[in-house]
């Protein structure tokens, strides 16, 4: 498949989500083994970046979009993971951006 940056993106998304759904029980949804797996292999700098609460914050994660509470992530809850992890990540880009700037102009 080829085409634009961004659909080349959702396409991998949507590949990584069914490689990990596809490791044990249900193939089309996720444990939380498996999002932890999936996160922890595919986001390791995010991941590393939150240190000692990066378990809490897959467990808060998983909880929060298991809308029905099956513990099973579908991919339509996957895409709640998405959306949050996205909102963390630029949060954190911005941080790093404004840290990156204040050191070179000498305000920290």
């Amino acid at each position: 498949f080829t085409g634009t940056p961004v659909e080349e993106s959702l396409f991998q998304i949507i590949h990584c989500y069914h490689q990990y759904a596809a490791r044990e029980g249900d193939k089309e949804t996720l444990s939380l083994e498996e999002l932890r797996a999936l996160l922890m292999d595919n986001l390791p700098h995010f991941m590393e970046s939150l240190g000692w609460k990066q378990l809490y914050y897959i467990s808060e994660l998983f909880r929060a979009a298991d809308k029905n509470k099956d513990n099973q992530i579908c991919f339509e809850e996957f895409l709640y993971i998405l959306g949050k992890l996205a909102k963390d990540y630029h949060l954190q880009y911005h941080r790093q951006l404004c840290a990156h700037c204040c050191t070179q102009h000498g305000l920290y």
